[in-house]
Formats: structure tokens, C-alpha cells, sequence
């Protein structure tokens, strides 16, 4: 992990030498992908650039905690909760547990209660450190102290406790309890929405997702939720709105650049969508799975050539992926290079030898490439995989 911190490093000092990279954002991907050395070098640069700000100091706190740096970690929290009051206590106080001082363990556990910040009261009950509070004398003192959550909270913990237990009904009637007593609406909404979306009923999740946002447009999960039915709906402009309020409120949100690129894409701006998925990439570049949708972007506007390369560089980085052979088959076909497209082809298919799409294609390359023989079989698979338009070729040719 190390060594590939310090590539990761070396690969964001070189782009920040031309300005392109934003030390902040470079830090937060490599959060991301657990680059907690990374990390630290590119927050303490954008520290140094916005000095003081909440959000960089929060995350360096973060790191170093990862790291097992926990004086530097207190130290970042510490000066977070200066400027912000409540935002770095939770982790002020993880950190004076493995600095083996539970009484400010429990100061700053008490300023967290009294925060707008506060966790669920399961989360603290069974966060590792803050657990070993419980034998010492203030712990009780502490909770006895007064009821720091309401019935509100508690009916709300109960609800997710019931829909994960399978009661969605019983759910779904305690969360339209607490909306109607305007217990915080937006994330009771947003709630109700993600148990609709798990019982299939995607009416109903959009309806309550819309009325998340129109309740707070500040809850960004809800807005990205919201903005895949719109794509879906036709309402992509919105959508692109939207992802792009996103974006604004918390640029470190990464998958929102690709869920953008997405809906630009569907809009027929090519060049903002591979803006955003350029960006992307230049904070994860060896994300195989974004640089193959970049590929399909490309396909889907007709520049096969570029797609190409960005299919083969998906493939450099992972050969175990059936869609990555199939989307460059399905490329090089629209190029007309059927030889090329039919080995991808097979390819895919020794990787997922029962999808019936794969069949299809290579049933219509076969054809294509005079071996009729070959297309029989492969339609007749293809059919057998649930592909039923394979079925009138083999009805014409293959009797």
C-alpha cells in the first residue's frame, strides 16, 4: 500500500506541476482508495493554499487517524472543531481513546451529543473505540445526564431496524408517522424512497425522492437518487441541473462527475461528457470500469476509434471482464472489422458463456463472415439464453 502511495504521489505531483489537479480533490480520491499517505501530502498542500478550512482539516484528521498518527490526527480535529462547533467532536473523542484519555474522551463525546453534527445513537453505542467508555465512571454520568435522543430518533432507528428485518409495511407506517410530526423530513422521505425502491415500486420512490429534495436540497444523495429517474424519465436537462448542484456543494462527490457525464451523454454534449469523465479519471486513472464507460460514451456518439482505445486500455487493466471484450467487439463490428469483432466476441463468451446478447452478436458476425454453420449454432444459443428474435433466422436458415 505504501509503495502505491507514493505512485500515486508522484503521479498527481507531476499534473499539479501544469495546474490541472486540485490538492484537495487529489487528497480525497486517495482517501478514496485507502492512500492515507497520499492523502495527507495533498491535504496539507491544500492547506496550505485555503488555510484553516473545515473540510480539508476534517479529512487530514481522517488520514492521519488511518495512519495511526493520532497526535497529528487530534490536532487537525481539534482545530476543525474550533471553526465548526461539533464537526471534528466525534472523532476528538475516538482519538482520546487511543491516546488513553478517557476524560476528554468524554468532553469532546458530550459536545458531539450536543451538536447538530450527531450520530445515531447505535452508531456511538458500538463504535469500537467509544465502547471501551463504558467502564469508566463518566460514562453513565454522561447518558444519565439528560435524554440526548428523542422518540423521534429512536422511532426513526426502529423503522430502518424493521425494514432490514423484512417488515417493509410496518417501516414504511412508522416513517409516515414521523414525517407527519416533521421529524426531519427530507431524510425520512429519502428513507421511504430507498424501501419503495427495494419492493420495486419506482413511482413511489421517485414521488418521495422529489419531496426529499423539495424538503432539503441540501441532502445530495437524495438529489443523485432523484436525477437517475429523471435520466430515465426523459428529463435529462433536469437531471443535469441537478448533478451539476452536485457537484457545486461537494466537488469531492466523484461519482457525480460520472453520473453527469452520463446524462450529458443522453444530451447529446459529447464534449462536456467526456469533460467530466476526463476529470474522473485524472483523480482514479487506473479505474478500469470508468475508462470502459468512457468507451461507451465515445461508441454511442460514433467515435469507434477512440472507443477503441479506451476498450483496450480497460482490458490492459482487468482481461476478466466478458463486457469490456463485448463493447469492443460490438465497436470494431461498426467498423466493419468483423474478424476482429467476432474473436472479441469469442472472448466474452468464454468469460460468460450463458449470456444470450453475446450469442446474438456473434450469431450476426458469423453470418456476416459466410459461415453459416457457425450462426446456426450461435442463434440457436442465443435463443435457448432467452434471445427469441435469434429464433426467426434459425426458422429461414437453419431447418
Amino acid at each position: 500500500m505504501r509503495k502505491q502511495g507514493l505512485l500515486a504521489t508522484f503521479l498527481f505531483v507531476s499534473v499539479l506541476g501544469f495546474g490541472q489537479v486540485d490538492p484537495y480533490l487529489a487528497g480525497r480520491a486517495c482517501m478514496n482508495q485507502k492512500l492515507y499517505d497520499s492523502a495527507v501530502f495533498h491535504l496539507e498542500k491544500a492547506l496550505d493554499q485555503n488555510p484553516g478550512e473545515t473540510e480539508i482539516l476534517l479529512h487530514l484528521g481522517l488520514s492521519y487517524y488511518e495512519l495511526k498518527n493520532y497526535p497529528a490526527a487530534r490536532d487537525a480535529f481539534y482545530e476543525t472543531e474550533k471553526r465548526r462547533n461539533g464537526m471534528g467532536s466525534f472523532y476528538l473523542a475516538k482519538t482520546e481513546v487511543k491516546l488513553n484519555h478517557p476524560e476528554l474522551a468524554l468532553k469532546y463525546l458530550r459536545v458531539h451529543l450536543s451538536s447538530r453534527y450527531k450520530q445515531a445513537e447505535h452508531i456511538i453505542l458500538l463504535d469500537e473505540e467509544l465502547s471501551t467508555l463504558e467502564g469508566s465512571p463518566g460514562w453513565q454520568q454522561l447518558w444519565n445526564e439528560k435524554k440526548w435522543y428523542g422518540s423521534g430518533d429512536k422511532e426513526f432507528q426502529e423503522a430502518i431496524f424493521l425494514n432490514d428485518n423484512g417488515d417493509h409495511l410496518g417501516a414504511i407506517n412508522l416513517l409516515n408517522k414521523l414525517e407527519k410530526q416533521g421529524y426531519k423530513r427530507s431524510i425520512v422521505q429519502a428513507e421511504k424512497a430507498a424501501i419503495y425502491t427495494e419492493l420495486g415500486n419506482a413511482k413511489a420512490a421517485r414521488s418521495e425522492l422529489r419531496s426529499a429534495v423539495k424538503s432539503d436540497v441540501r441532502n445530495l444523495d437524495a438529489v443523485q437518487k432523484l436525477a437517475r429517474y429523471q435520466l430515465e424519465d426523459g428529463a435529462s436537462e433536469e437531471a443535469a441541473i441537478a448533478l451539476s448542484r452536485v457537484i457545486r456543494q461537494d466537488p469531492a462527490r466523484f461519482d457525480a462527475y460520472i453520473q453527469r457525464a452520463e446524462v450529458r451523454s443522453h444530451e447529446e454534449d459529447l464534449s462536456g461528457a467526456i469533460e467530466d469523465m476526463e476529470l474522473y479519471l485524472t483523480y482514479f486513472p487506473a479505474e478500469d470500469e470508468a475508462i470502459y464507460r468512457k468507451g461507451l460514451i465515445l461508441f454511442e456518439h460514433g467515435k469507434y476509434l477512440d472507443a477503441i482505445q479506451s476498450f483496450n486500455h480497460a482490458l490492459a487493466l482487468d482481461t476478466g471482464k466478458p463486457e469490456y471484450y463485448f463493447a469492443r467487439g460490438m465497436t470494431y463490428a461498426s467498423t466493419g472489422t468483423n474478424r476482429y469483432a467476432d474473436k472479441d466476441m469469442s472472448m466474452a463468451l468464454d468469460l460468460d458463456p450463458l449470456n444470450g446478447e453475446i450469442w446474438y452478436e456473434k450469431g450476426k458476425l458469423s453470418e456476416k463472415l459466410g459461415n453459416r454453420r457457425g450462426a446456426c449454432h450461435c442463434y440457436q444459443k442465443a435463443f435457448q439464453y432467452g434471445i427469441f428474435k435469434a429464433g426467426e433466422f434459425l426458422d429461414s436458415n437453419c431447418n
